[in-house]
C-alpha cells in the first residue's frame, strides 16, 4: 500500500492526499518505520509531529490510529484523495472505516479516489469482512458493483470494490520454512490453514468447521 500511494504521489502531486490507519499506535509504529525505507529514497520529508509525509511535487501522506470507533468522527470534514487501512481485521466493526471512507473526495475531478486495505482472515472483523469482500465474488478478481441514486439530481452511480485473494507463498519474505513453522506453533490447525491459503472461509470455533468453498 506505500507503494501504491507512492505511484499515486508521483501522478496527481498535490491533489494527492492520503490517509494510513490503523487499530493501535504500536501498530503504526512499525507501518512508520517501513515508509522510511522507502519515501526516504524519493525525497520526502516525515514530520514527526504530525505523523505526516510530504513529498517534494507537493503531495502528503498522513497516518493515524482508531484505538475506538468514535475516533473516525474527528476526521469528517476532511478531504482525501486515498485511504489506507493495515489490517482491516482488527475493526470488530465496518462503520468506523464506512465515515473514512465519506472523506474520500478531491476538488480536482481528474483525481480518481480510492480505498485500500488489507487483512488476514481470523479476527474481531473477519465477519464482516468475509460478507463484504469475499461471499459476492469467493475466488477473487471480480469487480462488485453497489449503485447509488443520487437524491437531488436521481443520477445513478456505481461504487466498486475487489477482493484481491493470497496466499503466503505469494510473499517472498513470508515464504520461508521459518516463517511457516511459526505460523504452526502460533495457530490451530483451520486457523493455520487460512493463514497460509487466505482461505475466509474458515472460522475457527464454528458449527461447520470442515467447510470449504471448494467442496460445499
Amino acid at each position: 500500500m506505500l507503494g501504491d500511494f507512492a505511484n499515486h504521489a508521483a501522478e496527481y502531486g498535490v491533489y494527492a492526499i492520503g490517509l494510513c490507519v490503523r487499530r493501535e499506535r504500536t501498530q503504526l509504529m512499525e507501518m512508520i518505520e517501513r515508509s522510511k525505507q522507502m519515501y526516504l529514497l524519493l525525497g520526502a520529508k516525515y514530520t514527526s509531529q504530525e505523523k505526516m509525509w510530504r513529498f517534494a511535487n507537493g503531495a502528503r501522506l498522513a497516518f493515524a490510529y482508531l484505538e475506538n470507533d468514535s475516533d473516525a468522527e474527528a476526521y469528517q470534514g476532511h478531504s482525501y484523495s486515498m485511504i489506507m487501512v493495515e489490517e482491516l481485521g482488527n475493526f470488530p466493526n465496518p462503520e468506523p472505516v464506512f465515515k473514512l471512507m465519506a472523506t474520500l473526495r478531491s476538488p480536482n475531478p481528474e483525481v480518481k479516489v480510492k480505498f485500500r486495505s488489507t487483512a488476514n482472515p481470523g479476527g474481531p472483523g473477519h465477519l464482516w469482512i468475509r460478507r463484504r469482500y469475499i461471499d459476492p465474488a469467493p475466488a477473487g478478481m471480480k469487480i462488485i458493483r453497489d449503485r447509488y441514486t443520487n437524491p437531488f439530481t436521481k443520477e445513478e452511480t456505481d461504487i466498486e470494490r475487489v477482493f484481491i485473494p493470497s496466499k503466503v507463498t505469494d510473499n517472498k519474505y513470508c515464504n520461508t520454512p521459518q516463517y511457516i513453522a511459526q505460523l504452526q506453533l502460533s495457530a490451530g490447525k483451520r486457523l493455520l490453514h487460512a493463514w497460509l491459503y487466505g482461505d475466509w472461509s474458515i472460522i475457527e470455533g464454528a458449527f461447520f468447521e470442515e467447510w470449504d468453498e471448494s467442496k460445499h
